[in-house]
């Protein structure tokens, strides 16, 4: 929604509406994080599909972080609003938030239910509820929160069927006994994963645990434990194996319960939020990739070269810069230009390993990070196939631009800073093109 559309919006709406549309212009539009808050009540709650919040410090400070992972401006639609009075000053209103990607088709919908409240002279929303999942995603523990110990065999099965089958999500339980068995599981949760009963009891043997894919139980487990020293629900997420061999997202929110007098269970709501992690790390490539040639972006570059420090194993950090490419612009056009751009990232990306950080620091300018590596002659043998490959092309298709390329890179067995790397790796890249381009040099710096 552009500026004029809300404005427009908004004169023709309730001060309900208004205040909703206000809200995401300047949190989502604008980028406004303090003016967006200034429409939160003090102790707004916000709830999400897998987080909740209970004050607007709180609030602002979560949505500061989460801005930070989107991109710079996402234009939004509202559509099928409703609202009600519940009384003198305050609403209940609902509606379908259409998010919408700069420059692209890409478009995803969330579901928004809030409470707005009129106070001090204006309209503040205290309650607000969004949920990119379409049906209801609560679970009523209550049900569950006085012993069933009491009830006959006959009636504990009728209400397990009866939850069963007025959940939208999945359920599952399991006794707290080693092995964990599993005393039930729904319909709706086999369906999501693709599997029958029969099926699903034989994958994970009858034990709970087994359905959590390998690589998340160790956290999973750490964070249920933890958080059920402080009380007797927890929630968590992570993936679960289906049949097809895929993985699937999940919220997984658990109570544990006595079933059988002092037997105790845990009840467990799964909610599939793969469209949610999803659009997430959509958005966060989004913010750390470069469009053109699909390269990480400084941001992003910095801050994968900075998780793979560690273990004081040796590396090279290599800059890379395009002798002139203005030339090729100017003469062959910025069409062109583009096309030689990707095919030093395709270069790259084929030359040097899967796990070696390939940057395009912006312009002409490329680096990679090569962690870990004991060999500089091993890298200058590639650096040497690049650049003759690139000259070949460009004898081949731009021979009037005379361009080629430059290297310049230090080799540290140390951790320090992106910034500290880039300065010195410009330093001796600086040094090379001075001296005659076209050449590479990589400089071994010493331990302090």
């Amino acid at each position: 929604m552009n500026e004029k559309e809300s404005a427009r919006m908004t004169s023709d709406r309730s001060p309900v509406l208004q205040t909703l549309i206000q809200f995401y212009e300047y949190a989502l539009s604008r980028r406004d994080v303090k003016r967006a808050a200034e429409l939160l009540t003090e102790d707004v709650f916000f709830v999400g599909t897998a987080e909740s919040i209970a004050d607007r410090q709180n609030f602002e400070r979560s949505f500061r972080e989460k801005l930070r992972h989107i991109p710079n401006r996402t234009l939004y639609e509202i559509s099928d609003y409703r609202e009600k009075a519940r009384g003198e000053n305050t609403w209940d209103c609902s509606c379908k938030i259409h998010l919408i990607l700069p420059d692209r088709k890409e478009r995803y919908m969330a579901k928004l239910t809030a409470v707005v409240l009129r106070e001090n002279g204006g309209y503040r929303i205290s309650v607000l509820h969004r949920g990119y999942i379409q049906k209801e995603e609560r679970f009523p523990f209550h049900i569950l929160s006085e012993p069933m110990g009491k009830l006959d065999q006959i009636s504990k099965r009728e209400i397990w069927d009866m939850i069963c089958d007025v959940m939208p999500n999945g359920l599952i339980g399991a006794y707290m006994e080693e092995g964990y068995p599993i005393y039930l599981v729904s319909d709706k949760l086999l369906e999501l994963l693709g599997y029958t009963y029969e099926e699903f009891m034989k994958k994970t043997g009858g034990n709970v645990l087994n359905r959590i894919w390998k690589e998340d139980l160790e956290e999973v487990m750490a964070a249920v434990k933890r958080q059920c020293r402080e009380g007797k629900e927890f929630e968590v997420e992570y993936r679960m194996l289906k049949k097809d061999g895929n993985f699937l997202w999940v919220y997984d929110r658990g109570r544990i319960i006595d079933i059988q007098g002092e037997k105790k269970a845990v009840i467990n709501l799964i909610v599939d939020i793969s469209e949610n992690v999803r659009i997430k790390n959509h958005l966060f490539m989004e913010s750390v990739t470069d469009p053109l040639t699909g390269l990480y972006n400084r941001r992003g570059g910095e801050v994968m070269v900075t998780q793979r420090f560690g273990n004081g194993n040796p590396y090279i950090f290599l800059m890379m810069d395009i002798d002139n490419f203005k030339a090729v612009n100017d003469i062959y056009g910025h069409h062109e230009g583009d096309e030689v751009l990707r095919y030093i990232a395709d270069s790259l990306r084929q030359f040097f390993r899967r796990d070696d950080v390939v940057i395009r620091i912006g312009g002409d300018e490329f680096v990679v990070f090569i962690y870990p590596c004991s060999s500089v002659a091993a890298i200058e043998q590639k650096i040497q196939k690049i650049s003759e490959r690139y000259l070949r092309k460009i004898e081949q298709e731009y021979p009037l631009s005379r361009s080629s390329l430059s290297f310049g890179g230090v080799k540290y067995n140390r951790t320090t800073s992106f910034l500290e790397l880039y300065k010195r790796a410009d330093q001796v890249l600086y040094k090379v093109k001075h001296n005659c381009k076209g050449q590479f040099k990589i400089v071994e710096m010493k331990t302090e």
